[in-house]
């Protein structure tokens, strides 16, 4: 969608989650902002946009600058867009869709009203949790990484990047806990068999927990090395079996 082509006043017809531009189309409802965002523009138009994400696309988690939503916001959300709007019918093959027609007189205004409808129906842009580059986000869609080439990569996109680590982090998670685990049958063991009072149990169980948590905040850490992951798990088993 070239933005610099268009012309305004701008007919925009409009049925469910897709729309027509002229004869271009049908997009679906979210992309244009979402172009809009991932090229180079920068200013007043670029952060009324993310702030209008950051109010009322909280729910699909744009991750618009990691920023909380400011209460106040809630108080004055009207974004007044120019526009007109019409009903009609828009001919296709086959058939026709029913539209609503809005003529719109700036770029401003298109963008707006295309991304405010988007988020009605689940979608809009969402930033990707690795690359930090705007992708666009349709409903259903769970994915926190985009399709383009990972920075640092020649081949493998954000998505194929992000969900490796997604799923080492996860084996590392499980790691931890059954390190925990195995030591909790042990004790748990050495209470059935009274050789560890409850008292002595509950202040290891309270102590082992502790452990564990903080083994677990340690991994969580952004580019953790393979050497300081071993070291955690060594400490944890340590830790959780002196006794």
């Amino acid at each position: 969608m070239d933005f610099d082509s268009m012309t305004f006043p701008l007919t925009v017809d409009i049925s469910g989650v897709q729309y027509w531009i002229g004869d271009e189309g049908p997009y679906k409802l979210g992309m244009a902002a979402t172009e809009f965002l991932a090229g180079d523009r920068d200013g007043e138009l670029r952060e009324e946009l993310k702030e209008l994400l950051r109010t009322f696309g909280f729910l699909l988690s744009p991750f618009v600058d990691g920023r909380a939503v400011a209460g106040k916001r809630f108080n004055l959300p009207e974004h007044t867009v120019g526009c007109t709007v019409s009903y009609g019918y828009r001919p296709i093959s086959g058939g026709a869709y029913f539209v609503e027609r809005y003529t719109v007189i700036s770029l401003r205004d298109f963008l707006f009203a295309e991304l405010g409808k988007g988020i009605l129906y689940g979608n809009s842009p969402r930033q990707c949790r690795l690359c930090g580059r705007w992708y666009f986000h349709e409903k259903g869609n769970r994915t926190i990484y985009c399709d383009r080439v990972a920075p640092g990569e020649t081949e493998r996109t954000c998505r194929e990047v992000g969900a490796r680590a997604v799923f080492e982090k996860k084996i590392q998670d499980e790691d931890a806990w059954k390190i925990y685990k195995r030591a909790y049958k042990k004790y748990y063991a050495r209470l059935m068999k009274g050789t560890m009072t409850q008292e002595e149990f509950k202040a290891w169980a309270d102590e082992a927990a502790a452990e564990r948590d903080k083994a677990l905040r340690q991994l969580q850490r952004k580019k953790i090395s393979e050497t300081l992951t071993a070291e955690i798990f060594r400490e944890l088993r340590e830790k959780l079996n002196r006794k």
